[in-house]
């Protein structure tokens, strides 16, 4: 059963203990986990739920999580993004930066690092998100 005033979150990997992992650390900061295992069941996600924040990680089979991202934003889904990466190069960053991604983290990243960044996601594009914390 949902919880309306719980903010939504979408991770995305195709890495399943690390996104259960995620979703468990989330869950404990109040958020409510929704998991993807590719780019399109996320698009799908996306289309079907209101999600508050999404962690993309980069490689995944079939589409990237930046093409997904792009994809999400071409439906009129504007959320902060957060794209996960465990081979960071000028490219992926190049990329990440001309499609306004809010952070782009390297793997393996740290869980007060990941969680610090969700919560300034929140907070600047959510006013009422600080109020409830």
């Amino acid at each position: 059963m949902r919880n309306s005033s719980q903010p939504v979150m979408l991770i995305t990997d195709d890495d399943r203990s690390f996104r259960e992992t995620l979703a468990e650390v989330f869950e404990r900061r109040g958020f409510e986990p929704i998991l993807a295992a590719s780019g399109e069941e996320a698009i799908q996600v996306t289309q079907n739920t209101t999600v508050h924040v999404a962690l993309f990680d980069f490689h995944m089979p079939q589409r990237t999580g930046l093409e997904s991202i792009t994809a999400c934003r071409s439906m009129g889904i504007n959320i902060p993004y957060i794209l996960l990466t465990g081979a960071l190069d000028q490219t992926i960053a190049t990329q990440a930066e001309s499609i306004e991604i809010f952070s782009l983290l390297e793997k393996p990243v740290s869980i007060q690092i990941v969680t610090g960044v969700v919560k300034e996601a929140m907070s600047s594009h959510y006013p009422w998100y600080e109020l409830e914390r």
